[in-house]
């Protein structure tokens, strides 16, 4: 069996199988009182997450051929952002599969995502979250991410958080 490691960018053919991850980590999420990502909302938005991707690049890893982790680059600024920029490029949607979860998949594919964004010729990675999820904010901190407030959305709070690139 082929046991090698493959982080790339991926675009709109892989698309479907990064949504199916996400909904699965929204499933794991729910299950455990986080209600992070609603179950359903990623296949729901999929015109959208197209749109985002048509703009940007979809970063996926792979061990052995099976999907362990991915994210969503674009350009477009997310409505959260209080400015805009255009040396930025925005992530979104970062998970890893539950088999390949504590081994820095996340890590790794940030890792990827700055690559991607130096590529393109931007000088910052910006990306926001939940602010109820204590755990992701500490570990977007550890990964180098500054903290630069939150903001309201909808119904909810998110944290911005920006690494220079």
């Amino acid at each position: 069996m082929n046991d090698e490691t493959v982080i790339v960018e991926a675009f709109e053919d892989r698309l479907d199988a990064y949504i199916e991850l996400v909904e699965e980590a929204a499933a794991w999420l729910w299950a455990r009182g986080v209600r992070q990502w609603r179950p359903g909302e990623h296949r729901a938005a999929r015109p959208e997450l197209l749109t985002k991707l048509r703009r940007g690049v979809l970063i996926l890893a792979t061990k052995g051929g099976a999907l362990a982790g991915g994210c969503l680059l674009t350009e477009i600024t997310p409505s959260c952002w209080p400015d805009t920029s255009d040396d930025a490029l925005y992530l979104s949607g970062l998970v890893v599969a539950r088999w390949a979860a504590g081994r820095d998949w996340g890590g790794r594919i940030l890792d990827e995502a700055m690559r991607a964004a130096q590529r393109r010729g931007k000088a910052r990675l910006r990306l926001d979250c939940w602010d109820g999820n204590g755990f992701l904010k500490q570990y977007y901190r550890a990964q180098g991410f500054q903290d630069k407030g939150r903001v309201k959305e909808s119904d909810y709070w998110v944290r911005l958080f920006e690494r220079r690139i």
